[in-house]
């Protein structure tokens, strides 16, 4: 369900900045989706999502995931800003 991380060089190994461009990546909803959860929970004490420790697969279902997913391309096209 992730998007392939996309390297420099097709033949190399990933670097540190490949997978750093792929976790902030618009292609790769898990980064935002954990940190606009995370922050729901710092302002209204529970998480969209009740686990915040296990996300993606492992985690539990979110109760209201159209607000978690709008949430978070917000979040995205925003520029990451968190002001």
């Amino acid at each position: 369900f992730l998007p392939p991380l996309q390297k420099a060089d097709a033949k190399a190994r990933p670097t540190r900045l490949d997978l750093a461009k792929w976790t902030v990546s618009p292609d790769n909803p898990l980064t935002a989706r954990v940190f606009v959860n995370r922050t729901w929970k710092l302002f209204f004490g529970a998480g969209i999502s009740k686990s915040l420790e296990e996300t993606g697969a492992q985690g539990e279902l979110p109760t209201h995931p159209e607000l978690l997913d709008w949430l978070a391309a917000e979040f995205v096209e925003s520029g990451w800003g968190i002001k």
